[in-house]
C-alpha cells in the first residue's frame, strides 16, 4: 500500500506543433502540421471573407452559400453527396464568420484522397439545386423564428446592436429575416463565383502522414481551379468601434422567473502587448469558476448556478463582457455586483492569482490542442484574426512571465467599468423600478416582436 501519492512532476516543456508551408501553382497557399497519433485528418480551406463583403440588402448569403456547398457538387446530388462523403467516412461542412469564410474535412487518414477531392468538387463546382437552396434558406428562416424564443440569444443580438451601431458586427452572422427573405440562389451562385477564389485561400491540415504527402494530394485535388470571375476584390470596411459609454437596456420577457445579462465594454486584440496580463486578470475577476464574479453571486448569494466574464476578440476589435442569469428578484443587486466587481479590481490582482492563471493556461495547453482539429481551429484563428503563426508559442511564453503589476496595469488601461453596455432580458413589470434606482444609466426599453 502507498500511503502518499507520488510526487507530480514539473510541467515539460511544450510548443505548438511547427508547420511546413507550401504554395500551389494557382496561389492557394498550404500549411501542414504533423500530429503524431491523429489518424483522423482535419483540413480547413479558409478564405479571407470576412462578412463586410456581403452586400447590406443581401446579409445572410455568405452563411446560405456554405449551406448549399455540401448540398450536391460535381454532378452529384445531396444525397450522391451525402452518400459519397460517408462511403468514406468524412464529415464536411461550410461556415461564414465575421472575419472569414471555412470549408472543414475530417476524414480517416486511409480515404483522406477521396476526401480531399469530394471539398474540391463542393468549392470548386456546387450545384446550388433551386430545390436545396430553397430548403437551406427556409431552414435559415425557421432557425431565427426559433432563435428569437431563447432570452440568451435574444440578448446577444440586443447586445450587439447597441454596441456597434450600424456596421456589419451589429446585426446576426447568418443574416435577418428581411435580408435572408431577399438572397435568390442567383445571389449565392455569384457570391461564390466572386469570392471562393484559390488566390485568397489558405489550406491548413493537420495529422498523422507517415509517409504520405498532403500537399501533393492538395494540388492533385484542387488541380485546374481558378478563379471564375476576373474582379474579386473586397472594399475593405472600417473596423468595427464598440460604444464606450454606459448603456442599459430591458428587454422585456413577461412573468420570467430569471433574468438573462449580458454586459460588455470595449477590450484589446490578442495581438495587443497587454493581452497576457489583462488574461490573467480577467481568469482572477471572472474567467474561472474560483472566479471573483462567481464566487459572489452563486457561492456567497446564491444568485445564479454560473456567472463569469471573458476576453471576446476579432481581427480588429476586442471587448470585455459578462455573463449570466440570476433569480429575477436579485436582478439589480446582481448587475451592481458585477460593476462594483470591476471596479474595485483594478490594483488587487495579487502575485499568487496571476501564478494560479499562467499554470492554468500553459500546463494544459498540451490537453487542448491534443487533436487535429483543435490544431487546424486555432490556426484558423490567428489567421483570420492577423496573427503571427507561432503567436501560441509566444502567447504562451508571455504568460507565464506576466506579474502581478502588468496584470493590473493591463487592467486599468483597458476596462472602464462604467462604459459598459449592460442588456437585461426580463420580466419589465418587476425589473423596471429597481433598475432604475440602480442608476448606472438611463434605462431603455426593448420589447421583442415575438413577445
Amino acid at each position: 500500500m502507498i500511503d502518499t501519492p507520488p510526487p507530480v512532476a514539473p510541467a515539460a516543456g511544450w510548443t505548438f506543433p511547427t508547420y511546413v508551408e507550401r504554395r500551389l501553382d494557382n496561389g492557394m497557399r498550404v500549411l501542414r502540421y504533423d500530429c503524431p497519433g491523429q489518424y483522423v485528418v482535419a483540413c480547413t480551406v479558409l478564405f479571407d471573407l470576412p462578412l463586410t463583403s456581403e452586400p447590406r440588402d443581401l446579409e445572410g448569403v455568405a452563411g446560405l452559400v456554405g449551406r448549399c456547398l455540401t448540398q450536391g457538387a460535381a454532378g452529384r446530388t445531396a444525397e450522391e453527396f451525402a452518400d459519397a462523403l460517408a462511403l468514406c467516412g468524412a464529415d464536411l461542412d461550410a461556415t461564414a464568420f465575421p472575419d472569414g469564410f471555412a470549408v472543414r474535412l475530417a476524414a480517416p487518414m486511409i480515404n483522406l484522397e477521396r476526401g480531399l477531392r469530394l471539398m474540391a468538387d463542393a468549392i470548386r463546382a456546387p450545384e446550388f439545386y433551386d430545390d436545396e437552396f430553397d430548403h437551406e434558406k427556409q431552414l435559415r428562416l425557421e432557425e431565427i423564428e426559433q432563435a428569437a424564443a431563447y432570452p440568451q440569444h435574444v440578448a446577444v443580438e440586443q447586445l450587439n446592436a447597441a454596441l456597434f451601431g450600424d456596421h456589419r458586427a451589429a446585426r446576426p452572422v447568418g443574416g435577418t429575416t428581411e435580408s435572408v427573405t431577399t438572397v435568390g440562389r442567383e445571389h449565392a451562385v455569384d457570391f461564390a463565383r466572386r469570392h471562393l477564389d484559390p488566390e485568397r485561400a489558405t489550406v491548413i491540415i493537420a495529422g498523422d502522414f507517415a509517409d504520405l504527402d498532403p500537399v501533393e494530394l492538395i494540388a492533385d485535388a484542387f488541380e485546374g481551379w481558378t478563379c471564375t470571375m476576373p474582379d474579386t476584390s473586397i472594399e475593405v470596411a472600417p473596423p468595427p468601434v464598440p460604444s464606450d459609454h454606459a448603456q442599459l437596456i430591458l428587454v422585456d420577457w413577461s412573468a420570467a422567473p430569471q433574468s438573462t445579462l449580458r454586459l460588455a465594454a470595449p477590450g484589446i486584440t490578442r495581438g495587443d502587448e497587454r493581452w497576457a496580463g489583462l488574461f490573467a486578470a480577467n481568469f482572477t475577476i471572472g474567467g474561472t469558476f474560483a472566479s471573483r464574479i462567481n464566487t459572489v453571486l452563486r457561492e456567497e448569494k446564491g444568485f445564479t448556478y454560473g456567472a463569469g466574464s471573458s476576453l471576446d476578440t476579432g481581427r480588429d476589435t476586442g471587448l470585455v463582457t459578462v455573463s449570466t442569469a440570476v433569480r429575477a428578484d436579485s436582478t439589480a443587486e446582481a448587475l451592481a455586483d458585477i460593476i462594483d466587481i470591476l471596479r474595485t479590481a483594478t490594483g488587487s490582482i495579487t502575485a499568487e492569482e496571476v501564478a494560479t492563471a499562467a499554470r492554468a493556461a500553459t500546463e494544459s495547453a498540451a490537453l487542448g490542442f491534443e487533436r487535429a482539429d483543435s490544431v487546424v481551429g486555432r490556426v484558423e484563428l490567428l489567421l483570420s484574426q492577423g496573427l503571427p503563426l507561432d503567436h501560441v508559442d509566444t502567447n504562451l511564453d508571455r504568460i507565464r512571465h506576466v506579474t502581478a503589476d502588468q496584470a493590473n496595469a493591463a487592467l486599468e488601461s483597458t476596462l472602464r467599468p462604467d462604459a459598459f453596455t449592460v442588456v437585461v432580458v426580463g420580466d419589465a413589470a418587476s425589473l423596471r423600478e429597481p433598475l432604475t434606482a440602480w442608476g448606472y444609466a438611463g434605462l431603455q426599453e426593448v420589447r421583442p416582436a415575438r413577445r
